[in-house]
């Protein structure tokens, strides 16, 4: 099996990839929805919403990367899941009505289209196309929370550390960056990973030493997947 492809077996449990939710839609809805909403652009860092703030409708990102974050009342945050190009997200609160659980905000300079919440329900009610991508979509997003919360709650943070690379791997590939590519701050990866930020930085340099990744501030380059992905598919114990 070739790099890629093990790339893509080892990472599909743990991505949503929702973007077919519109793209499969009838050119007659795509229409309609992109005249009702206006196309903005944001950078790296900005907010787009906030944990327990009530939802009045759903982002759906074109181009770029956003990350949303849980934050303790110590200011302790744990980074739950990245972003990439094509996705939709905010949209489980707000057909729950539900307030956010988590934080959103760019993880690099993005362009998004923010659907107001009347044009979401409409189109929910109108277009069973529409419908039918949402059930299916947040059908396999059960299964990706599970899969999750399963290995970054139970596996070592050696484990933990190359799985989040080769899924940040595929998301930054997804939105178009060069192949091997993340940019991202030791500081976010170890939110991601869920552990401190010296183990994470102890655990880089050891990749770095054994020519896995090559890192030049928070540019971080995969030399060697199959390492990576023989890290994942070990059997290691805490």
């Amino acid at each position: 099996m070739d790099p890629d492809q093990r790339i893509a077996k080892t990472t599909q449990p743990y991505l949503f990839q929702n973007s077919f939710v519109l793209t499969n839609l009838p050119p007659a809805d795509l229409k309609k929805l992109e005249e009702l909403t206006t196309q903005e652009n944001g950078k790296r860092g900005k907010l787009l919403f906030r944990q327990n703030g009530f939802p009045n409708g759903v982002f759906w990102l074109t181009s770029g990367m956003i990350k949303i974050y849980q934050e303790t009342k110590t200011g302790q945050r744990q980074t739950v899941y990245v972003y990439s190009s094509g996705d939709l997200l905010g949209h489980r609160q707000f057909i729950a009505e539900e307030p956010h659980p988590v934080t959103a905000v760019l993880l690099e300079d993005s362009t998004y289209r923010f659907i107001p919440g009347d044009v979401f329900r409409e189109l929910l009610a109108s277009s069973p196309f529409f419908a039918r991508n949402m059930l299916t979509a947040l059908a396999r997003e059960f299964s990706v929370w599970s899969n999750r919360m399963t290995s970054f709650s139970h596996f070592p943070v050696r484990h933990r550390l190359a799985l989040a690379l080769l899924i940040l791997h595929e998301q930054y590939r997804l939105s178009g960056l060069p192949k091997g590519v993340i940019t991202i701050t030791r500081t976010e990866l170890a939110e991601y990973v869920g552990a401190t930020l010296e183990t994470v930085v102890r655990m880089l340099n050891n990749l770095k030493s054994d020519h896995v990744v090559s890192i030049l501030g928070r540019k971080m380059v995969l030399k060697d997947t199959d390492a990576l992905v023989d890290i994942v598919e070990s059997k290691e114990k805490k």
